[in-house]
């Protein structure tokens, strides 16, 4: 693994995370928003930890059983989405990564296409 692979790997995983959270804050409830983190206590959580700190959020806006399952729900997800990406980068260049990364908040729908044919690409 070269230093490309891990500054990429890092800055996709805290990207993959704020946009988790940031979409997360805003279904939140104002009892659950009271209780969640500030702005740079979440940007430092997710500097430093990312996306461990996925978990910890939830568990702070949440306070229950189902919000730590919520998290570890999401860690999954993230780690699951991160590694494919971090495959594809690898295998056809990470200009694909990018067209992933661009197409999710345009239309998630993109997403599903385009890593098909990036896998069929590369096999």
């Amino acid at each position: 693994m070269d230093a490309v692979d891990v500054v990429v790997s890092a800055v996709l995983s805290m990207v993959l995370t704020y946009t988790v959270v940031a979409c997360d804050r805003l279904r939140l409830t104002p009892a659950q928003r009271e209780r969640a983190w500030n702005s740079a206590s979440t940007a430092s959580a997710i500097f430093a930890f990312a996306p461990l700190c996925i978990v910890a959020h939830f568990w702070v806006t949440r306070r229950s059983f189902r919000g730590v399952l919520l998290g570890l729900l999401w860690l999954v997800l993230l780690v699951a989405l991160q590694t494919a990406l971090m495959l594809v980068g690898n295998s056809l260049g990470f200009l694909w990564v990018l067209a992933l990364l661009v197409a999710a908040p345009v239309a998630p729908v993109l997403i599903a296409p385009i890593l098909v044919a990036a896998l069929a690409a590369a096999a």
